[in-house]
């Protein structure tokens, strides 16, 4: 799905620089967003949509804007599937599941042992899944525990969009978000999410 939505926007005219962290906001004299520094060098724009995960809180805070998201851990397993085993995100209360490539499954979930035992149990055809390695991944988890999209009022220019399911939720945000900056509209859907309710 991603590289379908990089291929999109570069389509469209999007200039896509992969691998070039951001490593701050950058403000002009009137404190207007000018864009933003990378590795690369500065990527100036009006607008910045400071969309950075874990890293959002550091990326606002030399702004003097506060984003309550912390890190929250979680193990993930990477397990072998046969190709089309899972064709959508799977959560139960055992793991949380989705298919990355046509024979590699990513679960989030606390034991690889009962993890492995649920995926088998879980689906048909699934008794050759074989756990391939573990990794302790970092996901942002707003305060409320509800994401944070919208503009920043005291920094013009700047738009923040950081959500714990950003996997499940990035392509119906990303419309809105979209629709919020491009077109100007107001989304009601995005009401509750807004920074300035902290």
């Amino acid at each position: 799905m991603t590289e379908r939505l990089v291929t999109a926007a570069r389509t469209h005219g999007a200039r896509v620089h992969l691998d070039t962290p951001a490593t701050a906001v950058r403000r002009d004299a009137a404190g207007r967003i000018a864009g933003s520094d990378t590795t690369a060098g500065l990527l100036s724009g009006a607008t910045v949509v400071l969309a950075a995960g874990v890293a959002t809180a550091a990326l606002g805070a030399p702004l003097g804007v506060h984003v309550p998201v912390e890190p929250s851990p979680s193990p993930l397993f990477r397990l072998s599937a046969p190709a089309g085993l899972v064709r959508t995100v799977v959560n139960t209360e055992d793991f949380d599941l989705r298919q990355v490539t046509a024979d590699r499954l990513i679960a989030a979930a606390d034991s690889p042992e009962r993890t492995l035992a649920a995926v088998r149990s879980t689906f048909h055809g699934a008794e050759s899944v074989e756990l391939l390695s573990t990794r302790l991944g970092v996901r942002p988890m707003p305060a409320d525990g509800e994401p944070i999209v919208g503009p920043v009022a005291e920094v013009p220019g700047l738009y923040l969009a950081v959500m714990h399911s950003a996997v499940t939720l990035a392509a119906a945000v990303g419309r809105l978000v979209a629709r919020e900056l491009v077109d100007g509209t107001v989304e009601s859907a995005l009401s509750g999410c807004r920074p300035d309710r902290f």
